[in-house]
């Protein structure tokens, strides 16, 4: 009977390790879960980033237009340089109007490309550390397997135990119930 309720215990610590590892997957996976959570958010900020350099493109490519259109009035300009000084003193205003609007793209390009880069980074090693959680969760499962697998040896030995200590029994009934019957034929 001691050795059933050793099994027993044994068992039951064995049982109460699933449990623990079992706590520690559902962890692990709620830090998965959480680590998915922050590359989505990374990968809007991605977006986000990806078409506001669009749009700085977009006002680059109309500044560059802008610029273009400046250079041909100061061409037109210059023809007439002599009678139209005024007017090249206006067009020369707007071309520095146009060349600021430009640098204001450029710099807006740059700081939008500048941000990219941070974000693809940030995105980088948020992927390799989702890499490594995933990694862990692997390593975890195979721990659980291999626990259970003992724990199912373990409860085979006892259902082994448990069928030849009832064998037993059963046995020491029938010697018991012949035992009995003999010593109450000897006393009749």
């Amino acid at each position: 009977m001691p050795v059933t309720e050793e099994r027993i215990d044994a068992l039951e610590r064995d049982v109460a390790e699933i449990r623990g590892q079992v706590f520690e997957i559902r962890t692990t996976q709620t830090l998965h879960t959480t680590a998915l959570g922050q590359c989505k958010e990374q990968m809007t900020i991605l977006r986000t980033g990806q078409h506001q350099l669009r749009k700085g493109q977009e006002e680059l490519r109309a500044g560059q237009d802008e610029l273009r259109a400046g250079v041909e009035e100061l061409r037109a300009g210059h023809a007439e340089l002599r009678a139209e000084t005024a007017e090249l003193r206006k067009g020369q205003e707007e071309l520095r109007a146009i060349t600021d609007d430009l640098r204001k793209g450029q710099d807006e390009l740059r700081t939008g490309m500048e941000e990219l880069r941070a974000t693809t980074a940030e995105l980088r090693t948020g992927v390799e550390e989702l890499r490594a959680t995933t990694a862990e969760l692997r390593a975890g499962q195979d721990d659980i397997r291999e626990t259970l697998d003992g724990f199912r040896a373990a409860f085979a030995a006892v259902l082994d135990e448990i069928g030849q200590q009832k064998a037993w029994r059963e046995e020491f009934s029938d010697k018991l119930a012949r035992v009995i019957a003999k010593s109450e034929g000897l006393n009749a």
